[in-house]
C-alpha cells in the first residue's frame, strides 16, 4: 500500500512538472512576440542618456504613451514564468522604467545633468558679471517643462531670471522673440527691461506687464486699443463707494444692508475647527462679537439673535442677573443670555445640535465630554425656570444651521405675545457708517468682484452657483451685491470701457481661437505669486498655443501685494494641479545683508 502511494506522489509530479514546463513553454513563446518591441522601447529609453541633457516630464510622458500598449500586453502575466531566456530580463527592464522610470532613471540622469552643466552655467553668468550661487545655478539648469522657482526677499530673483536669460541665449540658442518675459508692475518692468539692455544690448527682448502684453494682443487683432478702466483700486473704491450710498436711498435696499449687517457680517462657525476647548474661547475672545447695541456677547448666533430684537424694537438686556438668588456652593448666580423686561421673559441660547449635542472641537471625545457637561448646565436651567415658575424660551444652534431661526424666533415670542415694530432703517444704518463694517463691506464687494471678472463669471452664472449651494450668508451678500455688479458693467458700456479682467479674458479668447498667434519656446513670469485667475488662463492659452514651450516661473510663496485684486496665492501652492509636472526649486541663499549686520558696534 505504501508503494502505491510513493508511485502516485511521484506520477503526479511528473505530471504537474510536464504541465508547468508546457505552459512556461507557452508563455515564453507569447513573451517572444514583443521581443522586438522591447528592444525599441529600451533603445529609444537609452536616447534619454545618450543626449546628455535635461530629461523633461513631456519626453518621458511621450516614451510612455508610445510604450502603453506593451506595458498593458505584458504587465503581470508573465511574473511566474521561469526562464533563463534573455527575453524576461528584457521585459523586466522596460517595466521597470516604464513603472518607476522617473524615481529609478529620470531624477537621477537630471540630477547628473545639473552638476555637469553647472559649470558652464557658472561660465556664462561670470561673463555677463550676474551674481550667483548654486541655488540660483540649479534652478538655472532645470530644463523642466513647468519650473517653479520659490524665493524670499533678497535671496536674487532678478539675478536669476537675468542667468535664465543669459544661459538660453547663449548655451540653448533660444532666439529672443522665442522667449516672452512678463511681470506684474511696471516697476518690475523696468528694473528688468534696463538691466537686460545692460547684459545683452538692444536684442529685442524686453519684460512687460500682464496688462501691456494683453493690450498688444488686443490692439493687434482690432487694430486698435481699448480704453481700460479703473486701473486702480483707489478708483474702484471711490465707484463703489458713490453707487453704494445711491442704493441706500432705496428703502428696499437699505433693509438688505442692514440685515446684512446686523446676521452676516462676520460668518457664523457652526462646523467644528477648534481642536480643544481652550481653542474656541481664544476664537470667542479674540473674535469680540459686537452687536448693533455695541455689547459685547459669546458666539456669533448670539449676536444674531441681539441684533433681531433690537431691529424689531423689542427691550432686551443681556446676562443680566436672574431675578432670583441662585449662587450656591456648586454655581455662580444664574444670568441668562437675554432677558426681555416688558414682558418677564427669559430666552436662553443653546449651542447643540438635533441630537442635544455640542460640537465646540474636532476631537470627538471632548466633545462627549462637553455635551454631558452642558446638558447638566441646560437641565439645572431649566428646573430653575420650572421651580420659580418664570417662563424661558429656547433657540439652539442647529436651527442657525437650517436656515430657518428667525421664523421660528417669531413664533416663540408670539406665543407669549411679544410684539415687534420694527426700526427706521436709515437711522440704524446710520450709526454703522462710522464703523469699520462700511470700509469691510466695500473692500468685500471689490475682492468678490475682481474674482468673478477673473474667472469669467456673468451675473447669472454666480447666482446659480449661490442658488445651488443655499448658504444664507452668501445669498444675502449676494443681493447686495447683484446691483454693484449692474452698475458697473452700466459704467463700463456707457464709457465704452473694459477693466483689466475683460482685458485678459479678451486677449485669452483671442490665443484660444487663433486670432492672436506667437511661437514661443520659454514663458518667463515674475512675482508669480501675484498671480490671478484670469492671468493663468492667458499663460495656459499660451502654453496650450505653444505645447513644446517651457514654463519658468518666480515668486515668493507668501508674499502677495495683489492678494486683493483678484490674485489667488492657491494658483501657486497648487501650481502642478494647474500646469502638470513641475519642478520645484528654492533659493534660500539671502544676499540682500552683509555681514555687517553681525558685527556688534
Amino acid at each position: 500500500m505504501l508503494i502505491f502511494i510513493i508511485f502516485f506522489i511521484i506520477l503526479l509530479v511528473l505530471i504537474l512538472s510536464t504541465v508547468k514546463k508546457n505552459r512556461d513553454r507557452e508563455l515564453l513563446q507569447a513573451l517572444k512576440r514583443f521581443e522586438a518591441d522591447f528592444d525599441q522601447a529600451l533603445m529609444e529609453f537609452k536616447e534619454f542618456e545618450r543626449q546628455k541633457w535635461y530629461v523633461s516630464d513631456r519626453q518621458f510622458r511621450k516614451w510612455k504613451e508610445k510604450f502603453t500598449y506593451l506595458a498593458e500586453g505584458v504587465n503581470g502575466k508573465f511574473s511566474s514564468l521561469k526562464t533563463d531566456d534573455p527575453i524576461k530580463g528584457k521585459m523586466q527592464a522596460f517595466l521597470e522604467r516604464f513603472n518607476d522610470g522617473r524615481k529609478l532613471f529620470i531624477n537621477k540622469l537630471n540630477e547628473n545633468f545639473i552638476i555637469e552643466e553647472s559649470p558652464a552655467i557658472k561660465k556664462i553668468l561670470d561673463g555677463k558679471e550676474i551674481k550667483n550661487n548654486s541655488d540660483q545655478v540649479n534652478a538655472i539648469a532645470s530644463d523642466e517643462d513647468n519650473t517653479l522657482l520659490v524665493a524670499g526677499a533678497g535671496t536674487g530673483k532678478t539675478t536669476t531670471i537675468l542667468g535664465k536669460l543669459a544661459y538660453l541665449l547663449e548655451r540653448v540658442k533660444v532666439s529672443p522673440s522665442e522667449i516672452l518675459l512678463l511681470s506684474f508692475t511696471g516697476h518690475a518692468v523696468e528694473e528688468l527691461s534696463s538691466r537686460i539692455d545692460q547684459k545683452f544690448g538692444k536684442i529685442g527682448l524686453g519684460a512687460q506687464t500682464f496688462h501691456g502684453f494683453g493690450l498688444s494682443i488686443i490692439g493687434q487683432v482690432l487694430n486698435k486699443k481699448p480704453d481700460i478702466a479703473f486701473l486702480n483700486t483707489h478708483e474702484k473704491k471711490l465707484f463703489f463707494n458713490e453707487k453704494f450710498s445711491q442704493l441706500l436711498k432705496d428703502e428696499k435696499y437699505l433693509s438688505l444692508a442692514v440685515q446684512y449687517f446686523a446676521y452676516y457680517l462676520k460668518p457664523v462657525v457652526l462646523e467644528p475647527g477648534f481642536f480643544n476647548l481652550d481653542e474656541y474661547y481664544k476664537y470667542v475672545h479674540a473674535e469680540r462679537m459686537v452687536t448693533l447695541k455695541k455689547e459685547l456677547v459669546k458666539s456669533q448666533q448670539e449676536v444674531m439673535i441681539a441684533n433681531f430684537l433690537y431691529l424689531n424694537g423689542i427691550d432686551y438686556v443681556y446676562e443680566a442677573p436672574y431675578e432670583h438668588e441662585t449662587a450656591n456652593t456648586d454655581y455662580k448666580q444664574y444670568r441668562p443670555d437675554f432677558f426681555l423686561p416688558g414682558y418677564g421673559l427669559y430666552l436662553e441660547h443653546f449651542g447643540i445640535d438635533k441630537n442635544g449635542k455640542t460640537h465646540f472641537t474636532s476631537d470627538p471625545v471632548q466633545n462627549e465630554v462637553h455635551t454631558e457637561k452642558y446638558r447638566q448646565q441646560m437641565e439645572w436651567k431649566r428646573e430653575l425656570h420650572a421651580k420659580y415658575k418664570t417662563i424661558l424660551i429656547e433657540t439652539f444652534s442647529y436651527e442657525f444651521m437650517e436656515g430657518h431661526w428667525q421664523q421660528l424666533l417669531i413664533e416663540k415670542l408670539d406665543a407669549h405675545g411679544v410684539k415687534r415694530a420694527k426700526l427706521d432703517m436709515k437711522e440704524v444704518f446710520d450709526t454703522l457708517a462710522d464703523d469699520t463694517s462700511i470700509r469691510m463691506m466695500m473692500t468685500l464687494f471689490i475682492t468678490f468682484l475682481d474674482l468673478s471678472k477673473s474667472n469669467s463669471f456673468s451675473l447669472k452664472s454666480l447666482q446659480d452657483r449661490i442658488t445651488a449651494r443655499s448658504v444664507p450668508r452668501e445669498q444675502a451678500f449676494f443681493e447686495l451685491f447683484m446691483p454693484l455688479f449692474q452698475a458697473y458693467e452700466a459704467h463700463l458700456e456707457e464709457r465704452g470701457e473694459i477693466d483689466f479682467h475683460d482685458m485678459l479674458n479678451m486677449a485669452t479668447e483671442f490665443i484660444q481661437k487663433g486670432n492672436y498667434v506667437v511661437k514661443l519656446k520659454y514663458i518667463i513670469i515674475d512675482e508669480f505669486q501675484d498671480f490671478s485667475t484670469s492671468k493663468s488662463h492667458l499663460v495656459k492659452a499660451l502654453c496650450d498655443q505653444n505645447p513644446e514651450a517651457k514654463l519658468f516661473c518666480v515668486g515668493d510663496d507668501w508674499q502677495s501685494i495683489f492678494r486683493f485684486t483678484g490674485s489667488d496665492i492657491s494658483l501657486m501652492t497648487d501650481f502642478e494641479k494647474a500646469y502638470g509636472f513641475t519642478q520645484k526649486d528654492h533659493l534660500v541663499v539671502t544676499n540682500r545683508f552683509n555681514d555687517r549686520l553681525a558685527v556688534v558696534t
